[in-house]
């Protein structure tokens, strides 16, 4: 074999070069390829060190993907110094093409999607300035920048806002957000849905909010701005919302000075306040116009064309009404604003509700509607609403209302000035175009003559010793023609039988007719027992028709200085209506009916007569109903045998019977009982229903319970108890209004321990349980009352 040659060096170099060549391009190809490996942490570590030293705070990204012309980050979160943050679950950003070779990266789009927003509304918003701020300092930074952050545009997907604006009187707010952002055109799509927006009590909730903005020459937003709402819902009592409200609300600028709304919706309940548009209910009302913040200017008109409730359901059975899907409402208010204030007129009308509550009648009052007219002024600045004129008709019959009111925050600082009256009217048709609901006991009742009545309240709580209330109603311009059966100044004023039914629906007969044992004409009564009653219940009651108006004045001023009602204006022709023809129940149907029977019988009876019924029916104790029996059980005695002291005794009793048993059960007055029993005393004396003599020999006496009738003490204590535990309504049940509901404030067994205790618990008083209507001793000014 032939000897090879060697190769010739050139040669040699030439393959060793190629050869050589062949490997850098390889090693190049392969860092190329694997850029993204290597350069992503030197990447992360970059963003990571320009964010935190422009914006401060804290930056974590928790996965990192680097491509030539994108970049995938997820678990992204920065975190400000004081704990709002900015948390996204993905961040897609594209790069701009061929940057990596030329050493400069530029961020051409970032999507940002899944994630929350949350914290102080102040918080971002000094971050959005820093931003701004740099962005700026790009801008002018020249071509040698080699990372430039500012994308062309941006877009939110799914990302959760939570914020808050402690600033602005704790408002916060939640939602959605979705949002395509055209950066370099400053031109914004935003949308929330699932927004709510709180600010103490109140709410707003809205199924999607839109709206396009544009950045304006100083940097921030330009105006006017318009919002679209989609299915909103502001609640108006905590079961009922206007609800799918839609349309738009447009800013005329950053300050909110001036508002233009067009709006429409219906109403629902809170679970359904949201419901699609054109639901159910569909667009039952609509508001529009325009408004300054400032009231200084605007027009705002709200239309409610008459509906059916059918039509809202969800209302409907929050409502206290039954069967009212065909009841109707509707009207409109027009709303005029100057100078702060805002001039007020309408129209509405209401047809056909049945309403049921437990405090307007024990049964459902049907066919409830009228018209109400309204001309008024509100001053939100003074908190002052000025009445100029208000009308609610029905059936031909008008209420007309005139007045102010200033409200503000400080009680002393209140101040109402009210007058009502009813024009000159037929009392039938008067009485007729009251709901028969309200007054059962009613029917029946033929009337002639005319009604009209005028009523005015001055009330200034910087001095309420000044209250005022006045006025005159000209009912006894009405004659009754017939009247029912049961009431008739006939029956009434002969024998009788009076049928109480207790609140254990055990019922307790008195026969009001000589002989019968349960009965004793007034002039066989002590007449020790007729002064203690009128001092306790109604000193002017030889002289009044059935009323003391100046009690009236009384009742409301004191029930203004306690805060509640604690002190009523009844006299003793009142409480014998309440006794003998009607109930116990703590209605307005049974106020009303007791105002009119109480007007019938002071006109039908003569005074001694209504004294005597008055004294032979009153409940004494349990069960013990009428001067004759209260006598004989806790004294052994006859009415006309009653001392001053014991007279004193059983007035007290008045108030509260069953309560204060308490003390015959116990065998003596407890030391605070005492001291009410010896001020009754005194009161009488210097009210000269007993003489000086008189009062000097009784004054230290005091009482000595009979134990004929007294059972062990704790069987007489259980039948208290049982009587307040039970839950029906105290009625006469051969009177007009038999009806019986049960009343929970007229029942306190929690209170029972606390009665026994009485005499070593001087921070008890049992006249602090009384019911409202009958004037506790404490709370009530004998010196100061009606004389008589």
């Amino acid at each position: 074999m032939a000897k090879s040659q060697p190769e010739p060096p050139r040669r040699r170099w030439l393959k060793i070069v190629g050869i050589g060549g062949a490997v850098v391009v390889a090693l190049g190809v392969a860092a190329v390829a694997t850029v993204p490996r290597w350069a992503g942490p030197f990447v992360e570590d970059a963003i990571i060190e320009r964010v935190e030293a422009r914006l401060g705070g804290d930056l974590e990204i928790g996965e990192l993907s680097f491509d030539f012309d994108h970049a995938d980050l997820r678990g992204v979160s920065f975190t400000l110094a004081d704990g709002s943050a900015v948390i996204f679950d993905e961040v897609e950003v594209e790069l701009e093409e061929g940057g990596v070779w030329r050493g400069a990266l530029a961020v051409e789009r970032v999507a940002l999607r899944g994630g929350t927003i949350r914290g102080d509304v102040d918080d971002f918003r000094e971050l959005a300035d820093k931003l701004r701020t740099q962005t700026t300092a790009e801008d002018g930074g020249g071509s040698g920048r080699r990372l430039r952050m500012r994308p062309k545009s941006v877009a939110v997907e799914g990302v959760v806002v939570d914020l808050t604006w402690p600033r602005r009187g704790s408002v916060s707010g939640r939602g959605v957000l979705e949002a395509s952002v055209d950066v370099a055109a400053k031109k914004a799509s935003i949308s929330v849905r699932d927004a709510s927006v709180h600010r103490g009590e109140r709410s707003f909730e809205a199924r999607r909010l839109r709206t396009e903005v544009a950045g304006g020459e100083d940097g921030g937003l330009a105006f006017p701005l318009s919002l679209a709402i989609e299915g909103g819902a502001i609640p108006l009592t905590p079961e009922i919302a206007v609800a799918d409200v839609h349309g738009d609300v447009t800013l005329a600028d950053r300050e909110l000075t001036e508002l233009v709304v067009e709006l429409a919706g219906s109403f629902s309940d809170r679970e359904g306040s949201k419901a699609e548009a054109g639901g159910e209910g569909g667009e039952l009302w609509s508001i529009a116009g325009k408004v300054r913040r400032d009231f200084s200017a605007g027009d705002i008109k709200l239309d409610m064309a008459a509906f059916e409730l059918a039509k809202v359901p969800q209302v409907l059975e929050r409502l206290p009404l039954v069967d009212s899907g065909g009841a109707t409402v509707g009207g409109q208010v027009s709303l005029h604003f100057a100078d702060g204030k805002a001039d007020v007129a309408g129209e509405l009308a209401i047809a056909g509700l049945n309403v049921d509550h437990p405090m307007l009648a024990s049964e459902v009052v049907r066919d409830v509607g009228f018209n109400l007219g309204l001309e008024a002024s509100v001053d939100p600045s003074a908190s002052e609403l000025v009445v100029r004129k208000a009308k609610i008709e029905r059936k031909g019959v008008a209420l007309e209302v005139d007045g102010t009111i200033r409200h503000p925050e400080v009680v002393e600082e209140r101040r109402y000035e009210i007058n009502a009256s009813i024009p000159s009217v037929p009392c039938q048709e008067l009485l007729r175009a009251i709901p028969v609901e309200l007054v059962p006991s009613l029917v029946g009742f033929q009337l002639s003559g005319d009604f009209e009545m005028t009523a005015a309240a001055k009330i200034d709580f910087a001095d309420l010793e000044a209250v005022s209330l006045t006025g005159k109603v000209g009912i006894d311009k009405c004659k009754v023609k017939s009247a029912p059966p049961r009431v008739s100044s006939q029956r009434l004023q002969g024998p009788f039988t009076h049928r109480a039914v207790m609140r254990d629906g055990r019922v307790v007969v008195v026969e009001l007719h000589p002989g019968s044992g349960d009965f004793t004409p007034l002039d066989d009564i002590s007449p020790y027992m007729v002064a203690a009653v009128m001092t306790t219940e109604d000193g002017g009651f030889w002289r009044h028709k059935g009323f003391i108006t100046s009690q009236f004045e009384a009742a409301l001023r004191r029930n203004l200085m306690a805060g509640k009602i604690r002190l009523g204006a009844s006299t003793i022709t009142m409480q014998t209506v309440k006794n003998v023809l009607l109930s116990h129940e703590r209605t307005f149907a049974r106020k009303l009916q007791e105002l009119f029977l109480t007007w019938y019988i002071e006109r039908s009876l003569p005074k001694k007569r209504i004294m005597e019924i008055y004294l032979n029916v009153i409940e004494f104790g349990p069960g013990i109903y009428g001067v004759t029996r209260a006598a004989r059980h806790y004294f052994g005695k006859k009415p006309a045998d009653l001392t001053p002291p014991e007279a004193a005794y059983l007035a007290l009793m008045l108030p509260s019977p069953v309560r204060r048993h308490v003390h015959y059960c116990e065998g003596e007055l407890s030391t605070k009982f005492k001291r009410k029993h010896e001020r009754i005393l005194r009161y009488m004396q210097e009210r000269g229903r007993i003489d000086d003599a008189t009062y000097e020999a009784w004054k230290d006496v005091g009482v000595t319970f009979d134990r004929r009738e007294a059972r062990s003490k704790s069987e007489c204590n259980a039948e208290i108890k049982r009587l307040m535990e039970a839950s029906g309504k105290q009625h006469a049940d051969s009177g007009l209004l038999q009806g019986a509901t049960a009343d929970p404030d007229d029942t306190a067994p929690e209170l029972f321990d606390a009665i026994l205790d009485e005499a070593e618990s001087e921070g008890y008083d049992p006249s602090e349980q009384d019911a409202p209507g009958k004037p506790a001793m404490d709370d009530y000014d004998f010196m100061n009352g009606e004389d008589g």
